[in-house]
């Protein structure tokens, strides 16, 4: 099935791994020009160097909670593409911890990696795309149900959905949809480096402990960063034209709430 995804001018923030990595490789597959953008240089080129092989693609170091770094990954975007298509914003997740256990510094550093560099992101790429363009919020279920220990996470990415909404109505007018995915569960480097560090302490085998992650969902197993990007690729397509100011969960049925 042709997604229309040839030639497309594609950004995927925070890609040297996980989520972002899994995104910009599929569109690659699918004949997208991609910049790869990420904090960590080395990280960075050795997503590069694996993912060069699979098409156009192209890496600028950008820190997401710095504002002159964003500035300038956009001004190379437009360098190198002059305009852009499909805007995927990844980032990676706040400090973990209850309420009570957080600070000032903490807050305002989640607000900066959460909420304002996803204002600066879409306003740059709203200003290099035409209609037809797509912008990509990365969030998390937590939005729709706050998960234990998250807290930063639970109350800034929330935003995320406002401005989905907003943005939607204003950018809806120029032709340029904006959506959400709202990933649950997802297998990346990550969630197994917390998951075999969670079996060194509980001396459990690592599968086990991943069983017992995935207890409470309905599918009975974590996601994949595949299955993840398969529904970016959608949204990104010619087969999702009509749907605008969407939060859908990538979760295998695990947020209980109706709405």
């Amino acid at each position: 099935m042709n997604l229309g995804l040839d030639g497309k001018r594609v950004l995927v923030t925070a890609a040297s791994k996980g989520l972002g990595y899994a995104s910009a490789k599929a569109f690659l597959a699918n004949g997208s020009r991609v910049i790869i953008s990420s904090s960590n240089n080395e990280n960075l080129k050795k997503a590069y160097e694996s993912l060069k092989a699979l098409g156009e693609v192209y890496m600028v170091k950008a820190d997401l909670t710095k504002k002159e770094d964003i500035d300038n990954l956009f001004s190379e975007v437009n360098k190198i593409f002059n305009g852009l298509d499909v805007l995927v914003y990844v980032t990676g997740g706040p400090r973990p911890g209850k309420f009570m256990d957080l600070n000032d510094e903490d807050w305002i550093r989640a607000s900066e990696l959460l909420l304002l560099s996803a204002v600066r992101c879409a306003k740059h790429a709203a200003n290099l795309m035409k209609e037809g363009g797509r912008i990509i919020f990365s969030a998390s279920v937590a939005i729709k149900e706050p998960m234990e220990d998250l807290v930063l996470s639970n109350v800034v990415r929330i935003s995320i959905a406002g401005l989905v909404r907003t943005l939607s109505k204003e950018l809806g007018r120029k032709g340029i949809l904006v959506n959400a995915v709202l990933p649950g569960l997802i297998l990346t480097d990550r969630v197994k480096e917390l998951a075999l560090n969670r079996s060194k302490r509980e001396g459990k085998d690592i599968n086990d402990v991943i069983k017992d992650m995935s207890k409470d969902i309905p599918l009975g197993r974590l996601g994949t960063p595949e299955e993840y990007a398969n529904v970016i690729l959608f949204l990104a397509s010619n087969l999702a034209t009509y749907i605008n100011g969407a939060s859908i969960p990538i979760d295998g049925g695990l947020l209980k709430s109706v709405f």
